[in-house]
């Protein structure tokens, strides 16, 4: 249950659009959200004094907008090392989820991840969901509004491995806010194309049968095959999803990274907003035991 959110601001995005983003999750049970402001200690230098009430004045229109919403609401303004204390503050809370919002700022074509929410990503062992604002249209950047019924159409890749199941479990916490899931399996180890068909046919049957556990929820399943991180980018275009859930190691990664290559090409090439379940400290690489339920 995500109980209480952490959201880091420095005021380059509209209020209304990043707080927007919690809305949904307190259908789910949201009760408290703790804004976060970082004076960035190495630029601000002896200006951090000023920086620091200067913040503490802007951040009550953030608290504000998000009181409006019926939600406990705690506002920090730190003087820190910003990428340090986001991921210090988010423990040291005990928050359950971070969203951030990454921009074009420093946009390199292909990239659409700032360089704090990259860090975050890799390091926190907390749920994050990363919204995105901007894409390339014409070879401009342009602004785009985000958390436009986030959850209406979620895209779930699995790779059957136990730590990408944990996505199943995180969907039934929000069974109250899901509206439709598209379960997606990418065959991407394929040694013999005479077995490809038997491949295909047996991730169907597992993916259907994970489809009767979800009680409540729409779903539909799709086995394709190719790289993973390409086609889940791709398929999440074509069926429109609002959003991508993934953990972020699957079985193809190591137990030391805390981010797995899979979830991290995703996080910086899709346009669509990414929420990344943290993976087990005790992973071990096994497959999902058909036997097990997420109901």
């Amino acid at each position: 249950m995500i109980e209480t959110v952490l959201v880091p601001v420095d005021f380059t995005i509209e209020k209304e659009d990043l707080l927007g983003c919690i809305g949904e999750f307190k259908n789910a049970g949201l009760k408290k959200v703790i804004l976060l402001h970082v004076v960035d200690i190495h630029k601000s230098q002896g200006l951090a004094p000023m920086f620091e009430r200067n913040a503490k004045k802007r951040i009550e229109d953030y608290t504000g907008f998000a009181e409006e919403l019926g939600l406990e609401t705690e506002a920090l303004v730190v003087v820190g090392d910003i990428k340090r204390t986001i991921s210090e503050t988010a423990d040291r809370k005990n928050v359950d989820a971070i969203i951030m919002g990454a921009t074009a700022k420093g946009f390199i074509k292909g990239r659409f991840l700032g360089r704090t929410t990259e860090h975050i990503a890799r390091s926190s062992k907390k749920i994050l969901l990363v919204e995105k604002y901007d894409a390339l249209k014409e070879g401009k950047e342009f602004y785009k509004n985000a958390c436009r019924a986030t959850f209406s159409r979620v895209l779930v890749p699995l790779d059957f491995s136990k730590e990408s199941m944990k996505a199943i479990e995180q969907l039934q916490e929000f069974g109250g806010i899901v509206k439709e899931v598209l379960l997606l399996h990418v065959i991407d180890n394929i040694k013999d194309m005479d077995l490809l068909d038997e491949q295909r046919e047996e991730a169907k049957g597992k993916l259907g049968r994970i489809k009767e556990q979800l009680t409540g929820i729409k779903s539909q399943y799709l086995v394709v095959e190719g790289i993973p991180s390409d086609e889940i980018v791709k398929f999440a275009n074509i069926e429109e999803a609002t959003m991508i859930m993934l953990t972020s190691r699957g079985k193809g990664d190591l137990i030391d990274l805390i981010l797995g290559s899979t979830a991290e090409s995703v996080l910086r090439k899709t346009i669509k907003p990414v929420l990344i379940i943290p993976a087990s400290k005790e992973f071990d690489g096994e497959e999902w035991d058909e036997g097990e339920e997420y109901a």
